[in-house]
């Protein structure tokens, strides 16, 4: 797994985990909104809305999509998707340019890129006013972790496909190899119809 924590002292921050559930192989990322900030220690907590409604989400993700997250890091492009199971999730991942003010206060697209950005918005199937937003900056090198990271866990993942696609292979290979016990008599066969 790997986490990013984004914490800030107005508590508007957001923690991200990418991780790989082994059992399932399947790939998930976890977005938890900010819960607190303590001013004396300089400490945030997230975990506290780990169970709290509209303060988290999780997507599942496939091995396709979490390619795509690291081409779009390598491309430096905007990688965008949409899952609608039980809830409706859209999501971005891509360069991050930050909007710029002119002097007369009029705010444009910026041209200097600080990194990536990574944007959810959560919202439910039978409830559209029920949504969540989140969002969380990476700088380089922390997308050069992710993306490290996502190829490793890619890695792991094809590593438990070919377990399992070679047990099926041996256990293909025991039944065609043990003798059957046969339930009807022998089919007899004149010497004559083999040639």
């Amino acid at each position: 797994m790997i986490s990013f924590y984004k914490p800030t002292p107005k508590v508007t921050g957001t923690a991200l985990s990418f991780y790989l559930n082994k059992r399932d192989n399947a790939f998930f990322s976890e977005l938890l909104k900010q819960a607190s900030w303590d001013a004396s220690t300089r400490r945030a907590n997230f975990l506290s809305n780990k169970k709290v409604e509209g303060k988290n989400v999780n997507i599942k993700f496939s091995q396709a999509e979490v390619a795509s997250f690291v081409d779009a890091i390598e491309r430096n492009v905007e990688f965008s998707g949409y899952h609608g199971s039980n809830q409706v999730v859209r999501f971005s991942f891509g360069p991050y340019i930050p909007k710029v003010k002119d002097e007369q206060g009029n705010w444009s697209e910026g041209k200097v890129q600080k990194g990536y950005s990574f944007r959810v918005t959560r919202e439910s199937k039978e409830d559209s006013t029920n949504k969540a937003s989140f969002a969380v900056g990476l700088d380089y090198a922390e997308a050069a972790l992710l993306k490290e990271h996502l190829k490793y866990l890619l890695q792991q993942s094809f590593e438990i496909e070919d377990k399992k696609l070679e047990e099926k292979f041996k256990n293909n290979y025991k039944q065609q190899n043990t003798p059957q016990q046969q339930d009807s008599q022998p089919v007899e066969v004149e010497e004559d119809d083999l040639w």
